[in-house]
């Protein structure tokens, strides 16, 4: 009974626009796209390629469609050539689903760049930048673009 009260007092579902849920504040750039608020960070890269840290709460009192596997994403090498990066999903693990209201989540992908991936041509070229469309995780929506630099380094002195 204590639970439900203080659920109804100062609410235990997600708060639209506060881009932050059971106490955590959501990293990296920001957007609101249909029923979904969005944050996206560039995190260190893995040898395969950029990795991406995705946040997403749905502001809606109805599921929210979410999928990974529909975002755009391309890296810019250090010569300005662009390289769309798909997805490494080995397992076939990434999907689309449905977030229910006022509920959130978080994922992290790696993105393989060709040549570092068996089977693909070599890259030899590190990615300097990386462009996300976060508008394709959810709803159909134009498209909203988020760009990074390289990743900060981490470790270290302090």
């Amino acid at each position: 009974m204590r639970v439900a009260l203080v659920c109804v007092l100062v609410g235990c579902g997600y708060q639209p626009g506060s881009f932050a849920h059971a106490s955590h504040d959501f990293v990296g750039q920001r957007v609101t796209v249909g029923c979904l608020d969005i944050a996206v960070e560039r995190r260190a890269d893995h040898a395969i390629g950029p990795v991406l840290g995705y946040q997403f709460a749905n502001r809606c009192d109805r599921a929210a469609p979410v999928d990974l596997a529909a975002v755009a994403v391309i890296g810019r090498d250090a010569q300005g050539a662009d390289v769309a990066l798909r997805p490494y999903d080995p397992r076939g693990e990434i999907h689309p689903a449905a977030l229910d209201g006022r509920s959130a989540g978080a994922e992290a992908v790696v993105y393989g760049v060709p040549g570092r991936i068996p089977g693909h041509a070599t890259r030899a070229a590190p990615i300097r930048e990386v462009c996300a469309d976060a508008a394709a995780l959810g709803d159909a929506a134009p498209p909203h673009w988020l760009c990074f630099g390289a990743p900060r380094a981490t470790g270290g002195a302090r």
